[in-house]
């Protein structure tokens, strides 16, 4: 007969651990040490009742806790034979309380709300925090559940075997950050919270971004930042060039780790580089029997990363601004060879020489963007 249970097992002896609980750190990291030490064949299927990481249970456990509620989320890959999902709960005010179900959802799922007979704000004689722990299991067509909770995984036998577990504490979510952006700058998105009303459990602010391709994909956040709250804003300054665009959540984060999040998106704004410093040059004249020289101009490097060079012009008798050579964007000279004078009214001038940046992007009207103009400042 077919069995969902059979297909996922393997030959090899193997054992897993995804998570030890928040009592059990030091055996945690044992077995993270052994585990490194394993072959990647006993990682290759996460429904694998013997697979290293899961024991079978499915993978991305994560919890969402609100008020008197949380969220169970995991990842449904899809796979075919799954009939439906598990959720147990047990509370580590008591770590010898075993594990209850408290919710069935039918494939394909992700995730699955509690609302039973939670309680808020939990904390012990000593004011430590408690929580709820949490684990999935799966159930196939022939109605076998992996892991089995009539026989679940055991850290005292060989080999070592551990139910994914997380834990997390309900509580009412602080106020929302109510977010603004500020003033544009160069591949840089500033993000501000000001005036947010702090509940008496707050604990901190945290930043999470996705890159926004356009694909109309699932974002993929990240956290970036955990911040204290006498810092009200956060500036991304992780851009390479113009016209990035990210999704930013700021969330609210109280003492038992529930967040209020705001979410906000941006874009890199189109703006030119600095305009480069401390421009001089140097007119050294090439011979005395004609008025020829070499315009040898000299800048601070800009360090803009999206940074593609900087433009020299000059003018002419009548004013007329003329590009001339260009440098690359890690150069900070040039010499212009073999210049002749101008002659403006009755006399025969050195000419005036001007540098712009310039950046790899574009600016909305299609143009290049540089910077404000500089003029060299002559040194002799």
């Amino acid at each position: 007969m077919y069995s969902f249970y059979s297909l996922f097992k393997t030959q090899s002896h193997r054992f897993s651990l995804k998570r030890a609980s928040i009592h059990c750190l030091p055996l945690f990291l044992i077995i993270t040490v052994f585990l490194a030490c394993t072959n990647s064949e006993d990682f290759a299927n996460p429904l694998d009742s013997d697979n290293l990481r899961t024991a079978g249970s499915p993978e991305g456990l994560t919890l969402y806790p609100g008020d008197q509620q949380v969220r169970v989320a995991w990842t449904d890959i899809g796979q075919e034979g799954i009939k439906a999902y598990r959720i147990y709960r047990r509370s580590i005010a008591n770590s010898d309380e075993p594990f209850e179900l408290v919710g069935t959802v039918d494939a394909p799922a992700s995730e699955f709300v509690d609302t039973q007979n939670i309680e808020n704000d939990r904390k012990d004689s000593l004011g430590r925090v408690l929580a709820y722990e949490y684990r999935i299991s799966y159930v196939d067509i022939n109605d076998v559940e992996t892991p089995d909770p009539s026989n679940p995984p055991s850290i005292s036998e060989e080999p070592i075997q551990v139910w994914q577990t997380v834990a997390g504490t309900p509580s009412i979510p602080p106020a929302l950050p109510v977010v603004t952006l500020g003033t544009p700058a160069d591949l840089t998105v500033k993000l501000f919270w000001e005036n947010y009303d702090f509940p008496h459990d707050f604990s901190l602010f945290r930043i999470y971004i996705a890159r926004d391709e356009g694909t109309g994909k699932e974002l993929a956040f990240r956290r970036v930042a955990e911040i204290k709250r006498d810092q009200l804003y956060y500036f991304d300054v992780n851009f390479q060039e113009d016209g990035e665009s990210k999704v930013y959540r700021v969330a609210a984060v109280d003492e038992f780790g529930v967040e209020a999040i705001t979410t906000i998106s941006a874009i890199s704004p189109h703006l030119p580089p600095a305009p480069p410093k401390n421009v001089t040059v140097i007119y050294a004249a090439r011979s005395f029997f004609n008025n020829k020289y070499d315009a040898i101009i000299s800048w601070t490097a800009n360090t803009e990363r999206d940074l593609a060079g900087y433009q020299i012009y000059t003018k002419d008798a009548e004013g007329n601004l003329l590009p001339r050579q260009s440098a690359g964007p890690r150069d900070n000279g040039l010499t212009i060879p073999g210049e002749d004078p101008i002659l403006i009214g009755q006399q025969l001038v050195t000419r005036s020489y001007f540098i712009t940046a310039f950046d790899d992007t574009p600016g909305p009207d299609g143009k290049r963007d540089e910077s404000e103009m500089v003029e060299a400042q002559a040194l002799n």
